[in-house]
């Protein structure tokens, strides 16, 4: 959505007032959710004008696809999903989110910026092999949300995803493991992109994804 290229704390504005007026106008027209035939409707008029002037590629229009997302698919959960569903449908609303921009959305990869941090807290027991990165094992990650710089891979954030009936033990070891990696991420946009910020914005699932 739309961003603040300034030095001001906060540098995301989130939707347009414009968005947030179609939005109201859209949740009223299916009176709070009871009726989402209604609000279908008034989703799909509004896409195909945008459509009609070549704007599928704006916030309005993604926007909508998320909305529409959410009502076809809010009859779905159950709370016996795994893991792989409830990332499979959120991950759906971040690609109509990311759709025309530099950010990517990764699947199950490892995190560099932890990886990295690793090897430098190891540094006083260097690896015996020529590259210590490729030797450092580290666990995979739900989602890592990406960029590209210089051609260079920049990660923003770790996202975390576990099924709605998981053990506490585990659900607060893999909160445990998200925190780890997004401090990793922290750390390393400022030491090595020097990029200035104290904040994150990261998920950790459990279970429910709408």
């Amino acid at each position: 959505m739309e961003t603040l290229e300034s030095s001001e704390p906060s540098i995301y504005i989130g939707l347009s007032e414009e968005d947030k007026m179609l939005l109201k106008r859209v949740i009223k027209s299916g009176d709070k959710g009871s009726n989402t035939d209604n609000m279908m409707d008034e989703i799909l008029s509004e896409q195909l004008r945008l459509s009609n002037l070549r704007m599928k590629g704006s916030d309005t229009y993604k926007m909508l696809d998320i909305l529409r997302y959410m009502i076809d698919s809010i009859d779905q959960y159950n709370e016996r999903d795994s893991e792989l569903t409830a990332y499979r449908h959120f991950a759906k609303l971040l690609d109509c989110l990311f759709r025309e921009t530099n950010l990517m959305l990764d699947g199950e990869p490892a995190c560099i910026a932890a990886k990295e941090e690793i090897i430098a807290t190891h540094s006083l027991y260097p690896s015996a092999e020529g590259n210590a990165l490729s030797t450092c094992s580290i666990r995979k990650i739900d989602a890592i949300i990406a960029t590209e710089v210089k051609k260079e891979r920049v990660e923003l954030s770790t996202n975390e995803w576990k099924k709605n009936n998981v053990s506490l033990a585990i659900a607060f070891k893999q909160q445990s493991k998200n925190l780890r990696s997004n401090l990793s991420i922290l750390n390393q946009l400022e030491r090595k992109f020097n990029i200035q910020t104290k904040n994150i914005l990261a998920i950790d699932f459990l279970g429910k994804y709408l």
